[in-house]
C-alpha cells in the first residue's frame, strides 16, 4: 500500500467527522427552569439579557409532540417533529457554527439516511446508526473527491472507494486514516 498527502487530509477530515457529528445537539442542554410544568415542555426565553435578549425554547410549533422549531441556548437550531419531549422523526439542525444536519431522528438521535454538511464545505450523505455514522455512504470533500462504502465506529473504519479525477481506488479506512491501494 502506498501513502499519500491525501492518506494524512482525508483521515483528518474523517476524524473531523467524528468530532462534528457528535456534537451536543441535545434537547436537554436547554435549561430545566424553562419548563412549561402544563405542557412538560420547555417554554421560549424571550428576553434574556445574557443571551442578547435572542428568543430560545421552542418558538414555533409543537415541541412536545408534533412539529416545531427549538433554538438551544447556544444558537443551534432543530426545525422538524418531535415525540415525547425529544426530537423524532424527519428534521434539519443547524448548527451555531453553520453546519447542518438534515435527516431522520429517532429518540433524539440521528438515525436512519441522512446528510452532514460541514463548515468547510465537505459532505456526507449515508446511514447514521445511534446519532452516528455508521453504514453505507459517501464522504465528499470541497474539492470533488469522494469516499463510498460502508462506515462503522462513527466513520473511524472502514472499506471504500476514493473517486480521484476520474479514477477510483479501493481503500481501507483505519483509525481514522485512508489506506488506498
Amino acid at each position: 500500500m502506498k501513502f499519500h498527502w491525501q492518506t494524512i487530509l482525508i483521515g483528518f477530515l474523517l476524524a473531523t467527522i467524528s468530532m462534528n457529528c457528535a456534537s451536543n445537539d441535545t434537547k436537554e442542554s436547554a435549561d430545566a427552569k424553562g419548563q412549561d410544568p402544563k405542557s412538560n415542555s420547555r417554554s421560549a426565553n424571550l428576553e434574556d439579557p445574557e443571551k442578547g435578549g435572542k428568543k430560545f425554547g421552542c418558538i414555533e410549533g409543537n415541541c412536545v409532540n408534533g412539529v416545531g422549531k427549538y433554538v438551544y441556548d447556544n444558537g443551534d437550531v432543530y426545525t422538524g417533529s418531535f415525540k415525547n419531549d425529544v426530537r423524532d422523526g424527519a428534521g434539519n439542525f443547524l448548527y451555531a457554527d453553520g453546519e447542518k444536519f438534515n435527516g431522520t431522528y429517532v429518540e433524539d438521535k440521528k438515525q436512519g439516511p441522512g446528510e452532514y454538511n460541514f463548515k468547510n464545505g465537505d459532505k456526507y450523505v449515508g446511514e447514521f446508526q445511534n446519532g452516528q455514522i455508521n453504514g453505507k455512504g459517501t464522504y465528499t470533500f470541497k474539492d470533488g473527491k469522494s469516499v463510498s462504502g460502508d462506515f462503522s465506529s462513527d466513520g473511524q473504519e472502514g472499506i471504500g472507494v476514493l473517486l480521484e479525477e476520474g479514477k477510483s481506488r479501493n481503500c481501507k479506512i483505519s483509525g481514522r486514516k485512508l489506506l488506498c491501494e
